[in-house]
């Protein structure tokens, strides 16, 4: 998927995006001051996360499974000059890390890609120091239904059976097609509470401006064409929480 998502979508390099369209970490100020904190990046896909993170003063790991967005992330890090590790691994076994070894662990669009979400996010528990916070940005369980362009409006057949999407994209000879996993907001929910975590709070991001809005950290040609769904259904849900101990 990385060529031509990559090619198609305008991710910002100097915020931290939370859905297409949306405002991004300037605005919400989820992680606030992020100087000298030790952040983990997980799928972080190009890694244009970590690099804004980086250039705000923090101390980031960023891990792929992906060697060619992990490919691209390496240009994106030399061409950007910032500076921050790259680390190849699954999001849903970070293992390599030691317990309470980051102050936050975040991911933009990684989580519904994982079938074990609940025992990923017991891993970083476990590596989120006392106080850590996580920072989850998902698909939303809407985005799992089809838009109908004629009535403008979403169908929805059932909400509580939602469907696993198989992407049409080209698979090598040897391995599965991608999986995409649409979870209720009590299945995200419960999934963090059951982990130890507290949630503080949830975010269902409206777009801002017109699909050209410069304010946005997450746009593109990929999502142009769904710009009147996005103003109308939400695309992603956005959870933080804290390790209280």
């Amino acid at each position: 998927m990385s060529p031509s998502y990559q090619a198609d979508s305008h991710i910002a390099l100097d915020d931290v995006h939370y859905a297409p369209f949306a405002p991004g970490e300037r605005f919400y100020r989820l992680m606030g001051d992020v100087s000298g904190k030790r952040i983990l990046e997980l799928a972080c896909g190009g890694a244009q996360n970590s690099v804004a993170l980086a250039r705000w003063g923090a101390e980031v790991v960023a891990l792929d499974f992906s060697p060619k967005q992990l490919g691209y992330a390496m240009s994106l890090r030399r061409r950007s000059g910032a500076d921050f590790e790259l680390v190849t691994g699954d999001m849903e076994s970070p293992t390599m890390f030691r317990p309470a070894s980051f102050d936050v662990v975040m991911s933009s669009f990684g989580w519904e890609f994982i079938p074990d979400l609940k025992g990923c996010l017991e891993r970083c528990t476990e590596i989120l120091r006392p106080d850590g916070q996580l920072v989850m940005s998902t698909v939303h369980p809407l985005s799992a239904f089809d838009w109908n362009v004629a009535a403008r409006s979403l169908n929805v057949p059932d909400y509580f059976n939602l469907p696993v999407e198989v992407w049409e994209d080209p698979v090598p000879e040897g391995h599965s097609p991608g999986l995409t996993f649409f979870r209720t907001i009590e299945e995200l929910v419960s999934s963090v509470i059951d982990a130890g975590l507290t949630i503080e709070g949830l975010i269902e991001p409206y777009p801002i401006g017109m699909p050209d809005d410069p304010r946005s950290p997450y746009a593109g040609r990929y999502w142009a064409d769904h710009w009147e769904r996005l103003t109308r259904v939400p695309f992603a849900v956005v959870i933080s929480a804290r390790k209280v101990v």
